[in-house]
């Protein structure tokens, strides 16, 4: 069994404007630095400020750098800014010398290049600058194997809104190289790598501006398949040679760094384990009850898989000591009976779970079973546990009830006993739910009623209200007998301005709310359809436009004045921020030529287009033959009507779309029409071909 862990490095890459770039894009202007002042002396954090920058695409960033070096060979922090914002805040660098640059990114994705650097000296933090984490070693040892759990652990920062752990094989921890992971919570967090090294680790603290102290102290750790592996876990209980019913736990100590689903736990008939009763891998807890073993006397251990030991296999740790105990001979006898559903409405289901003290024997064990309150809770007479077995589940349907009704359940086998005492609720409501927070006014949205329970005979009648005509709900909508929930469309109005309705549902004296934000519908600004003229066959499409975009989704309402052959949707989505949306318009074949009005409504202002709907007309096949013979002129004979072409002339002739064209010279001539037939580059004298929709073709007799 190979595990492994689903965590793994999280590289931190800043974020740079950058895209393809088109090819007649120009290069912005550099920015200019404004300040500090080169050579200027600062404590931590201090503000870098450059100058804007203009460009006829428009400037939509700024990327900066800042490095230990004049020429930028390792970038100790980087960052980027809006296109309107020309400073930043530079926190957590330990006391020394840096260089700094910035460069513009205009609305092509062109970068410029980088500004003139200029220099720093930072001679200490001030105390709005968060102090430095203490990094502890890493939990339980430093000498991990690929995709091992690693944990870290370090000090409390007062002021630490979070942290952010780096980590690197280069102690130097250059951005390019490095990983960080930001926005941790709290002093500690564990991860997996797959790769191996040599690692070294820190941890900053960030305040909740953003501020960041200097790097904590440093760690170091390695990642190799061949590195060594922890003592396996020691086995807790059951004490060795004591003699127990069921359910049993067997726990163990937990290792110091435990793998998801790490442990593996055997249990056995003999202590050579070659009669294994019960195997668990891929187990997270340092413990597990076991619910069904066989009377007598077992053997367990235990083991842990650590990561890999190499490509193929994973690192698992020695098996622990063996122990002992055994399971009763004793007549099993119910321990317990219990339900999975903490709350029982009535029409819901529950499994009933049956636990013995030992397992039923070769033949299996009949159970007895009664219910306090058979319409309540019906159970059947008896259940079977099977054979070698001492734990059961089976599936029970709460019945109707007006009222709050306890019920005990008992289970009974040989001469033992167990129950358990619950309480059927009534139907109840349990929610109103609106689709969607809100919504432009005209448009339309459903919500759904949800019953704690299933609707009694006769259904549930939940009566609706709205407190707003912006929004206007059924007076009643009846949940279905049996069901446990029903759907309400939601009608609204156009509305001036942002609208709030309280939508209500109330059943049974209790009542649930549901809000909906109606939002002003904006005006379209036009509609085309594309294509706007075509044929039953084809359909088309319909784009909405608004004259500019809205900060949030626009739904107008779409209507056609002959849906019977141009149907589409009843409304339309513009996403916000956006000013075009579609829909598509299926169409059905017409006999003659058909006008429909395509309409959008928004804002009390409607838009119409006109798509045509041509019939569709099957294509005409022409034959045609050259049938005079002589140099001095050919006649072709084609269907409706011929055609004369002198020789050495040209005729031009049109047809109807997709007519399928044959030629033919009874006289053995060459025929070119429109240089469609050739056969092997040359021309013809027999050949089939199909004219395009509306094509113009010239026939040639030589």
């Amino acid at each position: 069994m190979r595990l492994r862990s689903i965590s793994a490095f999280v590289c931190f890459l800043v974020v740079s404007f950058g895209a393809a770039i088109p090819a007649f894009a120009a290069t912005p202007p550099a920015p200019s630095l404004i300040s500090p002042v080169s050579g200027a002396s600062t404590l931590s954090p201090f503000t870098i400020a450059w100058s804007a920058v203009s460009d006829p695409s428009g400037i939509i960033g700024y990327n900066w750098q800042l490095s230990t070096s004049s020429s930028f060979s390792t970038i100790t922090l980087q960052n980027s800014t809006n296109g309107n914002v020309t400073q930043d805040t530079v926190s957590g660098l330990p006391n020394g010398t840096y260089f700094w640059r910035v460069q513009a990114v205009n609305g092509s994705f062109v970068k410029s290049a980088f500004s003139a650097a200029r220099s720093v000296n930072v001679t200490g933090a001030s105390s709005s600058q968060p102090a430095a984490p203490n990094l502890g070693p890493t939990k339980g040892y430093s000498t991990f194997h690929p995709l091992e759990v690693m944990t870290f652990n370090w000090s409390t920062v007062p002021g630490a809104a979070s942290y952010v752990l780096e980590f690197s094989q280069d102690q130097t921890f250059p951005i390019s190289t490095s990983g960080r992971i930001n926005n941790i919570p709290n002093p500690t967090y564990s991860f997996s790598t797959p790769d191996e090294g040599f690692y070294y680790a820190r941890v900053r603290a960030v305040d909740a501006s953003g501020i960041s102290s200097v790097p904590s102290n440093v760690i170091n750790f390695t990642v190799f398949y061949n590195n060594p592996l922890p003592p396996p876990p020691s086995l807790l209980t059951p004490t060795n040679g004591a003699v127990l019913t069921l359910p049993i736990k067997v726990a163990w100590t937990d290792v110091p760094n435990p793998q998801p689903s790490g442990y593996e736990l055997q249990i056995a008939t003999d202590s050579g384990f070659t009669q294994i009763e019960e195997l668990a891998p891929q187990l997270n807890d340092p413990s597990r009850t076991e619910l069904s073993l066989t009377a007598g006397q077992k053997f367990w251990r235990v083991r842990s898989h650590q990561g890999d030991a190499s490509t193929t296999t994973a690192a698992v740790t020695a098996w622990s000591a063996t122990g002992s105990f055994s399971v009763s001979s004793a007549p099993p006898a119910p321990v317990s009976i219990t339900l999975t559903t903490n709350q029982l409405f009535s029409g819901n289901t529950t499994l009933v779970q049956i636990q013995l003290s030992g397992a039923a024997g070769a033949s299996g064990a009949v159970i007895n079973l009664t219910s306090s309150d058979p319409n309540a809770a019906p159970v059947p007479a008896t259940v079977t546990m099977p054979a070698n077995t001492a734990w059961m589940q089976f599936q029970m349907q709460a019945g109707q009830v007006n009222t709050a009704t306890p019920v005990t359940l008992t289970a009974k086998l040989n001469s033992g006993s167990a129950s358990v005492t619950f309480n059927v609720q009534p139907p109840s409501l349990k929610s109103f739910t609106v689709n969607t927070a809100s919504i432009t006014g005209g448009a339309q949205t459903g919500a759904i009623i949800m019953l704690n329970g299933q609707a009694p005979a006769g259904g549930a009648s939940v009566s609706l209200t709205s407190d707003s005509p912006a929004a206007q709900v059924p007076a009643v909508v009846t949940i279905p007998a049996g069901s446990s929930s029903a759907n309400v469309t939601v009608q609204t109005n156009q509305v001036q301005a942002n609208t709030l309705a309280n939508l209500a549902a109330t059943w049974n004296g209790a009542s649930t709310q549901s809000q909906l934000t109606v939002l002003p519908q904006a005006q379209p600004a036009s509609i085309a359809l594309n294509p706007a003229s075509t044929s039953g066959q084809s359909g088309s499409f319909a784009t909405v436009s608004l004259a500019a975009p809205s900060s949030t989704d626009q739904i107008l309402q779409m209507s056609s004045s002959n849906p019977a052959v141009a149907s589409l949707a009843s409304q339309v989505l513009v996403p916000a921020g956006n000013t075009n949306g579609g829909v598509s318009i299926q169409t059905q074949p017409v006999s003659t030529q058909t006008l429909v009005t395509i309409s959008v409504t928004g804002g009390g202002v409607t838009r119409s287009a006109t798509l045509t709907l041509n019939p569709v007309v099957a294509p005409t096949t022409l034959s045609l033959e050259v049938t005079a013979g002589g140099r001095s002129g050919e006649t072709i004979v084609s269907s409706p009507a011929g055609i004369n072409v002198a020789t050495g002339t040209s005729q031009v002739a049109q047809f109807q779309p997709n007519s399928i064209i044959t030629l033919s010279d009874a006289n053995g001539r060459d025929v070119i029409w429109d240089g469609a037939c050739t056969s092997n580059g040359a021309k013809a004298k027999s050949c089939t071909f199909t004219l395009t929709a509306n094509s113009i073709v010239t026939a040639n007799v030589q």
